[in-house]
């Protein structure tokens, strides 16, 4: 049975298949490059970003991705418990480009991590609360 970690460390050139977004979850299906597996993600999260006319092409070179997964209390600071954009106004570009700015304001101890599908540009990101709560079903060929 994969993992999520499994699933991260083997997302270097995978396709986004597939992505739905229903009732709190995020779906995300994809085909793992290292192997051709296809696995279902789901999470729970409110806060995405889509990269829609990059998405709306269905060449696989736009759908080239891999998973990224940070940690949003290395990347943002903290105030009164909140996220924070930079003060600095290039850095509060790169910010928004990276798709920082959807935890802007949410409480740090709520939020934690930033899940992206990263490849010519970030294809979608979102918020996560506990990435524990990220399921992963393999798909069969």
């Amino acid at each position: 049975m994969m993992t999520f970690a499994d699933v991260v460390s083997n997302s270097g050139d995978s396709v986004l298949e597939s992505y739905t977004y229903a009732e709190g979850r995020l779906q995300l299906v994809l085909v793992l490059g290292e192997n051709d597996q296809k696995v279902a993600l789901s999470l729970p999260t409110d806060c995405l970003a889509f990269a829609g006319s990059v998405l709306a092409s269905s060449e696989r070179a736009y759908r080239s991705c891999f998973l990224a997964l940070e940690d949003l209390s290395q990347v943002l600071a903290v105030e009164n418990g909140v996220y924070v954009p930079a003060s600095d106004f290039g850095k509060l570009m790169q910010q928004t480009r990276a798709n920082y700015h959807l935890a802007y304001g949410k409480k740090a101890a709520e939020w934690t991590h930033l899940l992206s599908l990263v490849g010519y540009s970030r294809l979608a990101s979102c918020l996560v609360a506990d990435v524990g709560a990220i399921s992963v079903t393999e798909i069969a060929a």
